[in-house]
């Protein structure tokens, strides 16, 4: 169909296509290179204080670029470098600088003549040297967090209770968030219990030192693990009351059971596991395969029946391979020799300090020398067990 010969209509469409704008690609540029800059305009700017946190701080720049969108818009570095200057001259290095920034960027905007420095003289008069500080800082972010007046009070309680600043040092050092407790809302509450369970001071230090975690916990579930001891058959005046408590603090219910069935498989009764329990608590705190590996020496080497063993459940928390072997090796070969040594039970000699038993059983049987051997050889030769089981 030529042009002349179009219908009407036709016409009218090329007409109407006529009046439809197209972008030139000139304008096409222009047109895609404001929208970009708008763009980049709506985008956060590249930030000084994300250069600064890699530069200064040792950061990589994707942790720099997420830790900078806490700091605002900083363009000096007097204030930040104040913060460092600080840290550093308490001894901190590049590491433990990172470190301390990384945990809380917002550090670097703090006043240090206002809150940093008043902090650190205030811990150097209380006796911390400027190592005890930064081992401070570094494993209780509270020190610096927390406002003065209540950090200190927190820290002279801990150091009066304790009895000693090395003692607060240490149970910082394992638990990160030990002063980030309100002393007044759950420390002293749990200290009141403990102390109306009849727990003496001599005692409330000892479990403050090994387990601390204990009195940190809300009241309600202190007294409910004192319900579970006495539950037990562990009564408040026995001497293994607080032990049975530290232990089951650490130990949920399902791992208890799992201990009961094990000894229940091995021919113990639930009464007998319980009396085992009462006498040595820490024994549902030994893993089962090292239980497993104890059991299996004794009843199928030693031939002693379970039944012996579940009245003497000590024997169970000895090293395998450092004293159940060695020991009953010795005994073995002095009596293959001729030895008389009389009826020993296996509980005794192997609860026996280790200075005791060379002096009874090795030292005195000289005729025997490679008895010495065997003993000095036999926790490094023997690979049957798995030495991580002491």
């Amino acid at each position: 169909m030529t042009l002349m010969n179009r219908s009407p209509y036709v016409s009218l469409l090329f007409k109407a296509l006529a009046f439809i704008p197209h972008r030139r690609p000139a304008v096409a540029a222009v047109f895609l290179s404001t929208h970009s800059y708008s763009a980049a305009s709506a985008a956060p700017q590249s930030s000084f204080m994300a250069e600064y946190l890699v530069s200064s701080c040792g950061f990589d720049p994707d942790e720099a670029a997420k830790a900078s969108k806490l700091l605002g818009r900083i363009e000096s570095r007097h204030q930040p470098d104040s913060v460092l200057g600080l840290f550093k001259s308490y001894g901190f290095d590049n590491t433990l600088v990172k470190m301390v920034i990384s945990a809380n960027p917002r550090w670097l905007l703090l006043d240090v003549e206002k809150n940093l420095a008043p902090k650190f003289r205030a811990l150097q008069d209380l006796g911390f040297s400027c190592s005890d500080i930064t081992h401070l800082v570094r494993s209780n972010n509270h020190v610096i967090s927390h406002k003065s007046q209540t950090i200190l009070s927190k820290i002279q309680f801990w150091q009066g209770t304790l009895g000693s600043k090395d003692s607060l040092m240490k149970i910082c050092k394992r638990n990160r968030w030990f002063l980030g407790y309100s002393i007044e809302k759950t420390i002293q509450p749990n200290i009141e219990i403990l102390r109306d369970c009849g727990i003496t001071d001599q005692k409330l230090s000892m479990i403050l030192r090994h387990r601390p975690l204990l009195i940190t916990r809300n009241a309600e579930y202190l007294k409910a693990l004192i319900s579970r001891v006495e539950g037990l058959g562990v009564a408040r005046t026995s001497g293994m009351f607080l032990q049975t408590l530290s232990v089951l603090h650490c130990i949920s219910e399902k791992n208890f059971k799992a201990h009961l069935e094990f000894f229940k498989d091995f021919g113990w009764s639930e009464d007998d596991f319980l009396a085992a329990f009462r006498k040595t608590p820490t024994l549902v705190a030994c893993s089962l395969k090292n239980l497993q590996r104890k059991m299996e020496f004794l009843v199928n080497e030693t031939r002693c029946t379970p039944s012996y063993i579940a009245p003497r459940s000590g024997i169970l928390l000895v090293s395998l391979e450092k004293r159940l072997i060695p020991r009953y090796r010795i005994l073995t070969g002095l009596k293959s020799r001729g030895v008389h040594i009389g009826n020993l039970q296996m509980s005794t000699y192997m609860s026996y300090t280790e200075k005791k038993f060379l002096e009874k059983f090795v030292f005195r049987y000289k005729e025997f020398p490679e008895l010495i051997e065997l003993y000095n050889v036999a926790p490094k030769s023997e690979m049957l067990f798995d030495t991580a089981s002491a």
